[in-house]
């Protein structure tokens, strides 16, 4: 795409203009919105155990968001659009995290604890649509936040005003672009295997971003490790833990010593955590940047 001189690029399929990732990646306060980023992402997994094991892996985030983007595309009359577990499998499908039986366990799952729920369509008794609750919306406006403020830390919060007040018109509108959006959203995991390595595994995206956050505040890339402490925290085992890090050691990514009772992060660990959080930040800002222009367009239509 054509860029101008400050890195924005244009998207012709939205007519808008964003922050490219490696506009993000060369801005000089960088490092202060990765902090950002890691400490919103990880305060959307606090107390609640029962949300956090529903949502906490990387896949069942994923079923999770695109249910939700399917949703706000919903129009009753265009059958092409209708949320059925069909479409979410489809479109859970091109991130390739995990397998459509598992999208039919945490859809069940969610179904149970109040976080989707199933209609019928009133022209085809034989299909079920499956939609966000209030509760869902809820902690989606977290988590818009929690992707938003660090693009707002570079850039202004007036920019991003609108996610960061919970906006619920802003909320549909961003979704169901988003909702277009699913193959951007899977390349920037497929273009990024080593982040790819801790986000096909239960957790491991989450004891990535905690170990970056830890090393921070040590001021040291070597930190204290407990798989335990780690286990626990994310809901995963300890055993889990140890056979992450130690698949990321054969890239190369970290280095345990003798008694794993530290670990080092290397160099190429902070590269592929930043350029997955800079391309996602680009796609948020994309995304951002239509939805206004809808909203925009819809206001003066």
């Amino acid at each position: 795409m054509p860029q101008d001189q400050n890195g924005r690029a244009y998207d012709p399929r939205f007519g808008v203009s964003h922050w490219t990732s490696d506009a993000i990646l060369a801005h000089p306060d960088f490092p202060l919105a990765r902090a950002v980023y890691v400490d919103e992402v990880l305060a959307l997994y606090g107390p609640d155990r029962v949300r956090n094991k529903l949502l906490i892996s990387a896949a069942r985030s994923v079923i999770f968001l695109v249910a939700i983007c399917l949703d706000a595309r919903y129009r009753s009359a265009d059958r092409t659009t209708w949320p059925t577990v069909g479409a979410l499998k489809k479109a859970v499908g091109v991130f390739g995290l995990t397998s459509p039986r598992r999208v039919d366990q945490v859809v069940s799952r969610l179904l149970q604890t109040g976080y989707l729920e199933s209609c019928t369509v009133s022209t085809d008794g034989r299909v079920r649509l499956i939609h966000p609750t209030a509760k869902t919306l809820t902690h989606d406006q977290d988590w818009l936040i929690a992707h938003y403020k660090p693009l707002a830390y570079l850039f202004g919060e007036d920019g991003y005003r609108l996610p960061l007040d919970r906006d619920p018109n802003f909320q549909r509108v961003q979704r169901e672009v988003a909702s277009g959006f699913f193959m951007e959203s899977a390349m920037v995991l497929l273009r990024n295997p080593d982040v790819l390595l801790f986000c096909a595994r239960e957790s491991g995206l989450l004891v990535l971003i905690e170990m970056v956050k830890q090393s921070a505040e040590c001021g040291s890339t070597t930190i204290p490790l407990s798989l335990t402490d780690l286990g626990q925290r994310f809901a995963v085992s300890r055993v889990h833990v140890r056979e992450l890090l130690l698949e990321a050691e054969t890239r190369g990514l970290v280095a345990l010593d003798r008694d794993r009772r530290q670990v080092t992060l290397n160099p190429s660990v902070f590269e592929c955590l930043d350029r997955f959080i800079a391309d996602g930040m680009s796609n948020h800002d994309l995304t951002h940047a239509a939805a206004i222009r809808e909203i925009g367009a819809a206001a003066t239509g």
